[in-house]
């Protein structure tokens, strides 16, 4: 950059002029450089007569980079093009993880830009985890998520430790299973013993563990189709590439 800036000072040109500002304005933005680009076409913008038609479209950019979606959606009315606008619009929206509002603005969107759309579309349903939907506008991979069954998971899970067997988790299968059969086997052995004050300590901790064993199986059921679910969209961002 500084080598860019040095050769452009050493030209007997006046470097303000509106035309050098925008040059160096998009070598900031190829730069990427966005906060500097931006800067520099917004100086373009005020300073010019009439506005080179990617401006506002490299500006918007610039925003979504900068994560300042509600700039970026602003700007994107100074698009004259309303094709253009609307499809901007989505991709801004769907920056945000406003995947609604941005399938509002790409669905039937028009030929010009229906491919890409379509794409953002597929994308924005994948993001949500909802791979059906996603399939009418990409071509997903072929292994397609296998879930477990949380009321499954809840069912295994009155043998302690069953939820998380249930998921493949060994190691926190066997932690719930030594915390309940422990406490359990303590509660019984102070019954046995005669001294209620501990056994009713060691009973409501059994109590406690057994509860918190089942919700730790639905949940174990839970994080696992939510793991599935993410590998799954890990394979269709690569294939998107």
């Amino acid at each position: 950059m500084s080598i860019f800036l040095l050769l452009l000072y050493a030209q007997p040109i006046n470097t303000f002029s509106e035309e050098n500002i925008l040059i160096f304005a998009d070598y900031l933005y190829a730069q990427k450089d966005y906060a500097a680009a931006l800067n520099e076409y917004q100086r373009y913008e005020f300073l010019a007569d009439s506005i080179r038609d990617d401006v506002p479209e490299r500006i918007v950019d610039c925003l979504i980079n900068l994560e300042m979606y509600d700039e970026a959606l602003a700007k994107c009315n100074d698009i004259n093009n309303e094709v253009k606008r609307r499809f901007t619009k989505g991709t801004v929206y769907f920056a945000a993880e406003q995947y609604d509002l941005s399938r509002t603005q790409l669905i039937d969107i028009g030929e010009s830009y229906n491919k890409e759309a379509n794409r953002i579309i597929g994308l924005s349903y994948a993001f949500e985890f909802r791979f059906q939907e996603a399939e009418e506008y990409l071509k997903l991979p072929r292994n397609k998520p296998t879930y477990k069954k949380p009321a499954l998971g809840a069912l295994c899970a009155l043998f302690p430790g069953g939820g998380h067997w249930y998921c493949g988790r060994t190691g926190d299968g066997i932690f719930s299973l030594l915390l309940v059969s422990t406490t359990a086997l303590l509660s019984y052995y102070y019954h046995h013993e005669n001294e209620d004050i501990k056994y009713g300590i060691c009973l409501g901790a059994t109590g406690l563990f057994y509860i918190a064993n089942i919700y730790g199986g639905i949940n174990a059921v839970r994080n696992y189709n939510y793991y599935q679910n993410e590998k799954y969209l890990e394979e269709i961002l690569e294939n998107e590439k």
